[in-house]
């Protein structure tokens, strides 16, 4: 299993990408202001890492909270129970059935191995993944009876833990590798033994 630290870049690049309106928000000792320009870019003012983490949440999830709702539901195994085993779903980069999905999630993640790789990480990146959970969770709090169609009311959208936070990003660092063979590494079979083989016969002499 891959350490996270390399995901939490790639789960904030992912999220700074995201567009339309603009809001502050703040909470406890986390002030962060997120304004967006006329494109729809937001921009995060923040004074510490968590704050930043924060905002970058917010503001993702102003744009694509139903998109990690459906995330947060991969990263629990969830799918199948929740959108049918033979629906198909996103893992990684491919789509491919929700039981396909969930089998390698069970088979994959290791919450304790995460926890240990996590302590391994820098105090800002730590920071980083604190503020994003919590700012996630904000956004839900703030919002809840006008999310988009698609979630609004959905029993399977529930705040983020930091354990699922984990499992997010280790569906990010593993999505261009072991995840991507995810339904044939589930399909492969042993050798069947009552199955001749076929032996190449020597060459002639001349």
């Amino acid at each position: 299993m891959r350490p996270i630290a390399s995901a939490l870049t790639a789960i904030a690049a992912a999220a700074l990408l995201a567009g339309c309106a603009s809001s502050p928000t703040a909470q406890g000792d986390r002030s962060v202001t997120i304004t967006r320009t006329t494109y729809g870019i937001p921009h995060v003012t923040a004074q510490n890492p968590e704050s930043l983490g924060y905002g970058v949440a917010y503001a993702y999830a102003q744009d694509n909270v139903c998109m990690t709702a459906d995330q947060l539901v991969t990263a629990r195994g969830e799918r199948s129970a929740t959108f049918g085993p033979k629906t198909i779903g996103l893992l990684g980069r491919r789509y491919i059935p929700n039981q396909q999905i969930d089998l390698f999630t069970a088979a994959h993640m290791d919450d304790a191995a995460l926890e240990r790789a996590w302590g391994k990480i820098s105090p800002e990146a730590q920071a980083l993944a604190r503020g994003y959970v919590a700012g996630y969770n904000r956004f839900l709090a703030d919002n809840a009876a006008t999310l988009p169609e698609a979630c609004r009311g959905k029993p399977w959208v529930k705040p983020m833990t930091m354990a699922e936070y984990r499992r997010m990003a280790e569906v990010v660092a593993v999505q261009a590798g072991i995840a991507a063979l995810a339904d044939g590494m589930l399909g492969a079979q042993p050798p069947n033994p009552a199955r001749p083989r076929h032996r190449r016969s020597p060459p002639r002499k001349p």
